[in-house]
């Protein structure tokens, strides 16, 4: 085991209080987030890294925080200006130095301004990891995928001592659906951290999706960029939603001589996200030549777990249901019917239970 997934564990099993005062990077070790510690969104990923492996295994929290607090100019000098993009060129103050710029951009100034530009020169350095080459994706059963790597040929012999002691960020983005559309992709985001030329996500996909990932390189004195991105591939085909949880009724009143009622869920589990529910209730009509049941139903937007009943009868009774839709491509995913029956003439019974604000 390494002494990064050693020291993972340990933070693990610190209290949350504690946890603010140490650093977080072992928050990017167990897998994709969808947030970020203090230190992520203050400074770039690459940064981070640049300082993990500068203050070497066994660092202190404050050598990385001192690290992340200090000026430092990046790697690499900045474009002639004849090459400069029309954003590069915008005449504004853009930063100040080059901690304000994202991962291997520096802070240049022009003719009309400040802005952040992708440096030139770095194949040249000899004080940085080579760019990851040929990274290869093997899927296991259960969504669990190995990565591996290998680094890029330098031509130079000459290397720094500091280029030993390397991390390697993994990025993934993302889409959900049958088909890949690259227009559609996520954000490039960190989900590993490794020490290895390779790396284990265990768990970390999701069912349903297609999925790319690159490298980078980073030792104390920076990073030479991100490797080309892996081919695409997508996980096994999703599952049906679970049947919404725990139907609940509360906040029943008369208004005008009928009942209103709220009907209540829990969000289900669902291999993808889920796309609206359908609400469903009926009662027994009784007819002179037959009995029928009467059914009504209404859509109900993803975001609400919540239907208000209105202009029930008294003295009936109801069969609540509620089920689970999810849209992939263009096939609908429904769960089965989570259902409650309902008593109209007990309503009093809820009159109480106010529902939650």
């Amino acid at each position: 085991m390494s002494a990064t997934m050693k020291r993972s564990q340990l933070s693990l099993q610190l209290s949350l209080v504690t946890l603010k005062k140490w650093w977080p990077w072992w928050l990017l070790l167990p897998g994709c987030l969808a947030s970020w510690t203090r230190y992520v969104e203050e400074y770039d990923s690459i940064r981070v890294a640049r300082c993990d492996a500068r203050c070497g295994e066994n660092h202190p929290n404050e050598c990385v925080e001192n690290c992340l607090a200090s000026n430092y100019t990046k790697p690499g000098n900045c474009p002639e200006k004849t090459s400069m993009t029309p954003f590069e060129a915008a005449c504004l103050i853009a930063c100040v130095d080059d901690s304000h710029c994202p991962d291997l951009a520096k802070c240049c100034s022009h003719d009309c301004g400040v802005t952040c530009m992708h440096p030139i020169g770095l194949e040249i350095r000899n004080d940085l990891p080579t760019v990851p080459e040929n990274l290869q994706v093997q899927q296991q059963k259960r969504n669990l995928v190995f990565l591996t790597w290998r680094n890029g040929r330098s031509g130079f012999s000459n290397v720094s001592s500091n280029t030993e002691n390397v991390r390697y960020l993994v990025e993934e983005r993302h889409l959900v659906g049958p088909r890949y559309l690259e227009s559609r992709l996520s954000s490039w985001t960190v989900c590993h951290v490794s020490t290895k030329p390779h790396a284990n996500l265990r768990g970390r996909l999701k069912t349903g999706h297609w999925y790319q990932f690159r490298v980078a390189a980073v030792n104390g004195n920076g990073s030479r960029g991100y490797s080309q991105p892996s081919r695409p591939f997508k996980t096994k085909e999703p599952r049906n939603p679970k049947e919404p949880q725990n139907l609940t009724l509360s906040n029943a009143r008369l208004v005008s001589g009928k009942l209103r009622i709220n009907l209540r869920w829990i969000k289900p589990t669902s291999d993808v996200p889920i796309s609206f529910y359908k609400v469903f209730w009926s009662r027994l009509i009784h007819g002179p030549a037959n009995d029928s049941i009467l059914v009504y139903h209404k859509t109900i937007p993803k975001d609400k777990t919540c239907y208000e009943l209105k202009n029930l009868e008294l003295k009936c009774q109801y069969f609540l249901q509620v089920q689970a839709v999810a849209v992939y491509g263009g096939r609908r995913l429904t769960s089965r019917k989570a259902s409650k029956v309902f008593n109209s003439t007990d309503y009093m019974a809820y009159a109480s239970l106010l529902s939650p604000v």
